[in-house]
């Protein structure tokens, strides 16, 4: 079982009882895998021996986008494969930050340089941030930390009185979010302010906890679902049970209305964006796609010199070659495949023309382009990326009301690349016509006896 801590101390204890000794602590976020439950009680590795914890103080670990992991030992190999004798590829240190794709037995999949990559599980502190609280700083200046120790490189500083966002701890370090990054500060430094949203204090293992879970303005327990898988296996198999954890309830609802497969609704999503909505590492920015071409149809061809001199894509593919720059007589960038970088020519975009920079990107976890807001039932393409910018909720809904009833008919028919060519385009149907067969493929195989289309 994978879960993490949703107390704020958590015992381990030397038997699976109440009544046995306490041989160490768990804070709040902390991740660990275990096996178990047996009566409630899940065994985990602790220090050469093993120890006991609570079940019931465990909350399913349901997106891996929240994992926060920092290396723990002075030395930590990266290999090609999950494997102590894969291919060494490099060493990172103590207090260093990784982002976590799937657990791999022992194992954690790593992004390392624009790639996937594995590390010994053990040597990575994992915690998982699905609730906060605002705090004030109350230090003259707080050091805020690239990873949570005292040697780590700085960020920055915060003034005393600042309010903050505390996303969760780690140790005697605060998680929060600084500049669009993730950093640390020191804990005894910043004082919880209340409100009716304070996390609840609990220590002992016979206490009963309630955690609202909120992301984007929506209750989780809404979205996902009851069963977690777990993220393993081939790339298809991990999007899709990624993908599951976090909206499978909504899909399945949602499916269930339309007489729909949820397998089929889940592999679309996977290939439109794996499964996310929201990119973490871009200040939480719901996902887009600036199209250069779209922007010369809604813009450019009214204003041609003005954007030729910013925008360009290929003549004869008009989805390749996409490059700006923001200076006339700059260098050209190419900008798809990173947030940070697709936001920077949409921003930009919209300072020459917001209604028709807007009209030229596809939206959230369905990329549903913005030209269509009508289609999806709004008013104005204004209003679609408000309502995709605030949850996902609205973003997912947006998906089930782009479905016409001959995409539909497609879909359960495992139509896939008939499918592809209405909804991405005839040139790309067969390519994406694979892969949501591969990623429908690889749910069913994870979830076979799952079908929703005639309940």
């Amino acid at each position: 079982m994978l879960g993490a801590v949703s107390c704020e101390l958590l015992n381990i204890r030397s038997m699976p009882t109440s009544s046995a000794s306490v041989i160490g602590q768990l804070s709040e976020g902390m991740v660990v895998k275990g096996e178990g439950p047996f009566d409630n009680w899940i065994q985990l590795k602790h220090n050469d021996s093993f120890g006991f914890i609570s079940a019931q103080y465990l909350q399913p670990v349901n997106d891996l986008a929240k994992l926060t992991g920092t290396v723990n030992t002075d030395r930590l190999n990266v290999r090609s494969a999950p494997s102590s004798s894969a291919k060494y590829l490099a060493t990172i240190t103590r207090g260093a930050s990784i982002k976590t794709l799937a657990f791999v037995n022992d194992w954690l999949e790593i992004e390392f340089n624009g790639s996937t990559a594995y590390v010994a599980a053990p040597y990575v502190d994992l915690v998982y941030v699905s609730s906060g609280y605002h705090a004030n700083v109350s230090a003259n200046l707080l050091n805020v930390r690239a990873a949570p120790y005292s040697s780590a490189s700085l960020f920055g500083q915060l003034a005393q009185g600042e309010k903050i966002w505390v996303e969760g701890q780690q140790k005697k370090w605060s998680q929060i979010r600084f500049n669009g990054n993730r950093g640390y500060v020191a804990s005894q430094f910043i004082t919880a302010v209340a409100s009716p949203e304070s996390r609840p204090i609990v220590i002992e293992d016979t206490q009963d906890i309630v955690i609202p879970i909120e992301e984007h303005g929506q209750d989780l327990s809404r979205l996902t679902p009851s069963t977690i898988l777990t993220v393993t296996g081939s790339s298809e198999q991990r999007n899709a049970a990624a993908t599951w954890n976090k909206w499978g309830a909504l899909l399945e609802s949602l499916s269930t209305q339309k007489k729909l497969d949820v397998a089929c609704a889940l592999a679309v999503l996977c290939v439109e964006s794996s499964g996310k909505g929201f990119e973490q590492n871009n200040s939480d920015r719901m996902i887009i796609r600036f199209e250069n071409h779209k922007f010369w149809k809604y813009w450019g061809k009214h204003n041609t010199q003005q954007y030729r001199q910013h925008f360009r894509y290929s003549n004869d593919k008009v989805w390749q070659g996409h490059e700006w720059r923001r200076e006339p007589a700059g260098e050209w960038t190419s900008f798809h495949g990173r947030q940070v970088n697709e936001w920077q020519a949409f921003e930009f975009a919209r300072q020459l023309d917001e209604k028709a920079a807007m009209l030229s990107i596809s939206m959230g976890a369905p990329q549903i382009m913005g030209f269509h807001y009508e289609r999806i039932g709004y008013q104005s393409v204004v209003e679609m990326f408000d309502t995709f910018s605030l949850s996902i909720q609205g973003q997912v809904n947006g998906l089930f009301d782009f479905f016409s009833t001959r995409m539909l008919s497609y879909l359960q028919d495992r139509s896939f690349e008939e499918f592809a060519g209405m909804y991405n385009g005839s040139g790309q149907k067969q390519v994406y016509g694979e892969k949501i067969q591969k990623h429908y493929a690889a749910f069913k195989k994870m979830m076979p006896n799952l079908d929703n289309s005639h309940s």
